[in-house]
């Protein structure tokens, strides 16, 4: 069995709450399990955002870069954002790939994106 890696455990334990704290902002705090674990599956990408639509789950997957990046002080944060915003937009992603997606169920996951987009400002309280 592999000896697992200080550095990844220490990168979770600083990654987890701010994914939280993310999921809070975007409003996708109900989706579980919000996990997060080493090990991407595409080798370019520093992370990876694996939810199983149509479920709400979300896996969020680093790669050895990332944790380089984290542990020589840069920031990290804006990786993490953008991975956390793909359950927002993967419904409108999944329907638009399908062979015989409709017009209307890309409207309609349109629709529910924008929605979802202006709740997370309104809630902001920001306008």
């Amino acid at each position: 069995m592999k000896k697992a890696n200080p550095d990844h455990k220490r990168f979770e334990a600083y990654a987890l709450p701010i994914l939280k704290k993310i999921a809070k902002i975007l409003l996708v705090e109900d989706y579980a399990p919000l996990t997060i674990r080493y090990g991407v599956q595409n080798k370019e990408a520093s992370a990876e955002c694996g939810n199983s639509y149509p479920y709400k789950s979300i896996h969020i997957k680093y790669s050895d870069d990332l944790v380089k990046d984290w542990k020589e002080g840069e920031d990290v944060i804006p990786t993490l954002v953008h991975e956390m915003c793909h359950p927002l937009t993967d419904a409108l992603y999944v329907k638009g790939t399908i062979r015989f997606a409709s017009r209307q169920e890309i409207e309609d996951e349109r629709e529910r994106l924008t929605d979802h987009i202006a709740n997370i400002i309104l809630k902001s309280k920001l306008v």
